[in-house]
Parts: structure tokens; C-alpha cells; sequence
């Protein structure tokens, strides 16, 4: 009888631990699709867009002087994520991957295609960045090259082992490369100046 109640126990916990094991979960979002926010200005601001996201969050695209920006939340008002972009031109990927816990989203991530070199911007290499998403706001966390060994495993591993801790006002986000630093803003939300 207490043998029946120790492996009862076990597979009690195993079932625990698989309920909380994280998941991916796979959007893509599609400009044309979404509502236009801002319009261009017809010098260097490109427009902003709303894009419908997963369980309660929203994707937020905006661009300028070919380079964009992209948050989740119900709102881009004073989002960390929506006032960080590379130094190269660069455009953000159409597919994003949420990292969930039961029904709940707690990271997104994302690939940003960025040109590396200034004297010919055709010449790109792309980043996953992971957003730590909480209370409906997000701020970027972590960057993993994409030429980086296994880079969507990194980032996943980045997303499920430091986004729980990881605080968006305090921290400095931190990356995964072979071939430098990620040409980003890599202060904490709480450096930089807010929109």
C-alpha cells in the first residue's frame, strides 16, 4: 500500500511539472492585414500598425528611416520593446513565437532581418529577439544570432529560463553570438528615454 501511494506521488509531480513545461505557440502577422495607427509623415516616420497578436496581446509595428520597431500589449504607450531598434536598417519577421505556460503568453520572439554593413545594406544577418511579456507590456530581453549553433533552441532556452526573473525596468538585456554584440541599445527600459 505505501508503494501505491509513493508511485501515486511521482506521477502526481510529473504531471505538475508537464502542465507547467512551456510551449510554443505560432502567429504571423501581415501589415496589409492590420489596422495603420499613425500614418507615414512623408519624410522619415513610415506609419505604425496595430496587428492582432495571441491571448490578449497585440503586435505593434512601427517604422522609420527603414528601420522598425515592434512591441506586445494592449498598448504601445511607454513599452521598453517600441522604442528599441537596431543601428542597421532593418525589418522585423512576419512570424512570431509565443512561448506559453498553460494558456498563458509569457515571451515573444521574434526575427529581425538587420543589414551589418553601412557601405552596402543589401549585406544583412538576422537576430531572434525574445520579449519578456507581463502585464500587457513587453521590453526585449535577450538576442540570439541567427547564425548562432541551434539559435532557435537559444532563444527558446533564453525565453523559458530568464523571463519569469528577468525585470524589464532594472535588467540589461543579454545575448547569444559568435560574431559580436547585437548593434542594439542594450541598457535597461529605464535607461533609454520613453516615447
Amino acid at each position: 500500500m505505501k508503494r501505491l501511494a509513493v508511485i501515486a506521488a511521482l506521477l502526481l509531480l510529473t504531471t505538475a511539472a508537464q502542465a507547467e513545461t512551456a510551449k510554443s505557440i505560432y502567429t504571423k502577422i501581415d501589415l496589409k492585414k492590420c489596422g495603420q495607427v499613425k500614418k507615414p509623415d512623408g519624410q522619415v516616420f513610415e506609419g505604425a500598425w496595430r496587428c492582432p497578436g495571441y491571448a490578449g496581446y497585440d503586435v505593434f509595428i512601427s517604422a522609420a528611416d527603414s528601420r522598425e520597431m515592434a512591441t506586445f500589449g494592449q498598448t504601445d504607450k511607454n513599452d521598453c520593446a517600441g522604442s528599441k531598434t537596431f543601428n542597421g536598417f532593418n525589418t522585423t519577421g512576419s512570424v512570431i513565437e509565443w512561448r506559453m505556460k498553460g494558456a498563458k503568453p509569457f515571451a515573444a520572439i521574434q526575427r529581425w532581418t538587420v543589414s551589418n554593413d553601412p557601405a552596402n545594406s543589401a549585406k544583412h544577418v538576422t537576430w531572434l529577439v525574445v520579449n519578456k511579456l507581463a502585464g500587457g507590456t513587453s521590453c526585449q530581453m535577450h538576442y540570439v544570432a541567427g547564425s548562432f549553433p541551434k539559435a532557435n533552441v537559444a532563444a527558446r532556452k533564453a525565453a523559458d529560463e530568464k523571463a519569469e526573473a528577468f525585470d524589464c525596468e532594472k535588467d540589461k538585456p543579454t545575448y547569444d553570438s559568435a560574431i559580436g554584440p547585437p548593434g542594439i541599445n542594450l541598457e535597461a527600459c529605464n535607461t533609454p528615454a520613453k516615447k
